[in-house]
């Protein structure tokens, strides 16, 4: 017990004495130029590096999105999981009936989510063509709607 309470204190010296303090000094800046860096960090994105403002759409757009990509993940799982209750149902009747239920909701719920998906990606791809005056939707007619699905296409 003696010999704990030794290797605690020295572990404990031998830290403290490892540890490097450093000095912090203050700035060179007055209060006012502090108080004027952050107003200017509320208010503009010279002192907080924000980049430029984003239109509120593609904000709800680019949300509305990451929603549905993540609705899908779950019906995605979903559908997994109905395979295993299927595979694992051992011939049951009514556990295959039931797991049979949960794959065909399942579908159907990925069939919405990627209906829904690509319809918010149509309007965006339509809003963006119609803000920015080099395309339009007949860049977006010669491209494909096969562009709003990704990779899929």
């Amino acid at each position: 017990m003696k010999i704990k309470k030794i290797l605690i204190i020295t572990g404990i010296i031998l830290g403290l004495l490892v540890v490097n303090i450093a000095v912090s000094h203050a700035a060179g800046t007055s209060i006012e130029d502090a108080m004027a860096a952050q107003n200017q960090a509320f208010a503009g994105k010279t002192a907080a590096n924000l980049g430029s403002p984003k239109d509120v759409r593609i904000i709800v757009t680019n949300i509305i999105r990451i929603f549905l990509s993540f609705v899908g993940l779950l019906a995605t799982a979903y559908l997994f999981y109905g395979g295993y209750l299927y595979m694992t149902s051992a011939g049951n009747e009514s556990r295959t009936s039931s797991a049979s239920k949960i794959m065909l909701s399942s579908a159907l719920g990925l069939l919405v989510v990627l209906t829904s998906y690509s319809i918010t990606m149509l309007i965006y791809k339509i809003y963006l063509s119609s803000i920015t005056p080099a395309t339009g939707l007949g860049e977006l007619l010669k491209t494909g709607f096969g562009s709003l699905f990704g990779s899929l296409f």
